[in-house]
């Protein structure tokens, strides 16, 4: 079974309410791109092949074009997304995990972008840190294992890797819990924590992704009616669009709010893992294998 408790992650969610919604703002914002791309991109192929006998034959490749062409500038701009809204969602959790008072309402988004401003180094500095992050934490599961010999194993160790790259963002809340680190520290002491006992975050991460999807699958159905009645006035046939406009929305629900439960929840029993007893001898074992957990610690405080 799982270890977080969700119940009370989403009671500390509700003290930050306000910028939650702010989040979902955001995304709902990014949502929405998407799915003007996809209009826009529609529309465009068929004004350009407005005088064929059929115009709208390449509309769905143009639809699909457009949403790429979103995707490709958002994927551009993601480390200043990762401040923007992750990051200081972060910050108001290791607030909250200090017991430190948070303003109320708007205030709460100057508040967040403040700490941000005050605990993290500049995006250019920043950046290579959260690539190293990444690269050490995506690493771990196959770390001092057999190397897969099928492709099934293979595929299995990679969805692996992709998944601990989300405990990024709880090395971010935990930076934010412990005021006297530098991020390069926090970044250190943190992979440590997650090295140490990266069997036992990796189950809890697999029920956080689930209840993340479940909660995504759960939305779609009411949010495909209602983009089902708006696109039904339409003098052609959406065909599939309906249900990626859904899943889109549906999506920004998840990413807004069930993901900032399971933030929550999983820094809440990340602060509470003991640090590794044999802390050294692991810091050096990482460095050793991992050039980036190397470059880590180089920057890092004594």
């Amino acid at each position: 079974m799982w270890d977080f408790n969700l119940l009370s992650a989403m009671r500390t969610l509700e003290k930050s309410m306000a910028f939650v919604l702010h989040r979902w703002l955001i995304y709902l914002g990014v949502g929405l791109a998407y799915i003007f791309g996809a209009i826009i991109g529609a529309g465009t192929t068929i004004g350009v092949g407005s005088l064929s006998s059929n115009p709208t034959a390449f509309a769905a490749a143009g639809a699909w074009i457009g949403m790429g062409v979103v995707g490709w500038v958002l994927y551009k701009f993601r480390n200043g997304f990762l401040t923007g809204v992750q990051a200081r969602n972060a910050a108001l959790l290791g607030a909250e995990a200090l017991k430190e008072p948070i303003p109320k309402g708007k205030g709460q988004i100057d508040f967040a972008r403040g700490r941000v401003a005050e605990r993290l180094p500049a995006l250019q500095a920043l950046s290579p840190l959260i690539a190293a992050i990444r690269t050490v934490s995506s690493a771990l599961p196959g770390w001092k294992e057999p190397p897969p010999q099928t492709q099934p194993q293979r595929w299995l160790l990679q969805a692996k890797g992709l998944l601990a790259t989300t405990e990024t963002l709880t090395l971010l809340g935990y930076h934010f819990a412990h005021p006297a680190n530098g991020f390069a520290r926090s970044a250190r002491d943190g992979l440590l924590i997650l090295a140490a006992h990266f069997p036992t975050i990796l189950r809890n991460r697999l029920y956080l992704f689930g209840f993340g999807w479940l909660g995504c699958f759960a939305t779609f159905p009411v949010l495909l009616v209602a983009v089902q009645s708006i696109l039904a006035g339409l003098p052609l046939d959406p065909g599939l669009w309906p249900y990626v406009f859904a899943f889109l929305l549906a999506w920004t629900i998840k990413a807004a709010f069930l993901d900032a439960i399971a933030l929550a929840a999983m820094l809440d029993f990340f602060l509470k893992l003991p640090e590794p007893e044999n802390g050294a001898e692991l810091a050096d074992a990482l460095a050793r294998d991992f050039p980036a957990f190397a470059e880590i610690c180089a920057q890092a405080e004594p």
